[in-house]
């Protein structure tokens, strides 16, 4: 594996040397006299060569395709999502109250009220109240999905983004994984090997269902659905 690799730096190494050479002026190699114009040969005159003209290693990278309406791309899933809260509440409160009832009635009859004096004193009734509510709470999430999917290019926008659909379904025994996926893209996001990352994607929506055995191991009954959604205490 040492020899090809000196060889290559080597190789290199004398592309550089024939770039530097020609724009200096001096001499060049066989390369660099077959792609300079035959008046610059005679002349001595300096060549400002590129790399596509002095290099034996220089490819010329294929066009873009033209992307068209349902043709395929593949899109490569990596989202990671991490969050931390901390609350804390301590909530204090008092109060007092005092009634008294200062006029009493009674009936003298039936189409006569009359007011009635208390012979021990006017009713009255006093009290405190004192409330405290204290609670702490802390949460921390980590979630992350990642897979490929192929999508199909549902419409072309007229400036030149593309609106991405792709659906999954795949199913082992009783176990069933849907996996669904839209979302918008530019063209120069798709790399050459047409794939296109997930974070390029914008108006992002990725939806994962499962089905089977192990989601119904620790799926919430109706029950216990209703006493986390009520919150009794």
């Amino acid at each position: 594996m040492k020899l090809p690799i000196a060889c290559l730096v080597l190789l290199q190494l004398a592309v550089m040397s024939d770039v530097l050479v020609a724009q200096q002026g001096g001499p060049v190699s066989s390369l660099g006299r077959r792609n300079m114009p035959e008046g610059q040969i005679a002349q001595g005159m300096p060549y400002n060569g590129t790399t596509k003209d002095l290099s034996w290693m220089h490819r010329e990278l294929p066009p873009p395709r033209e992307v068209q309406i349902h043709d395929l791309i593949h899109i490569r899933v990596d989202e990671r999502a991490q969050a931390f809260s901390d609350g804390e509440i301590d909530r204090k409160k008092t109060g007092q109250y005092a009634a008294i009832l200062t006029d009493w009635i009674r009936l003298d009859g039936i189409n006569s009220i009359k007011p009635a004096v208390q012979a021990e004193g006017d009713p009255r009734i006093t009290g405190t109240l004192n409330q405290r509510l204290k609670s702490e709470a802390e949460m921390e999430t980590s979630e992350g999905l990642k897979f490929t999917i192929a999508a199909e290019v549902q419409e072309i926008l007229p400036n030149g983004t593309l609106k991405l659909e792709a659906r999954k379904t795949i199913t082992v025994n009783d176990e069933i994984w849907v996996y669904h996926l839209r979302g918008v893209c530019r063209t120069e996001d798709i790399n050459p090997n047409n794939t296109v990352l997930s974070e390029h994607l914008a108006d992002l929506t990725i939806t994962k269902e499962d089905h089977g055995s192990v989601r119904d191991a620790y799926r919430r009954g109706w029950l216990l659905t209703l006493w986390d959604k009520v919150h009794w205490f």
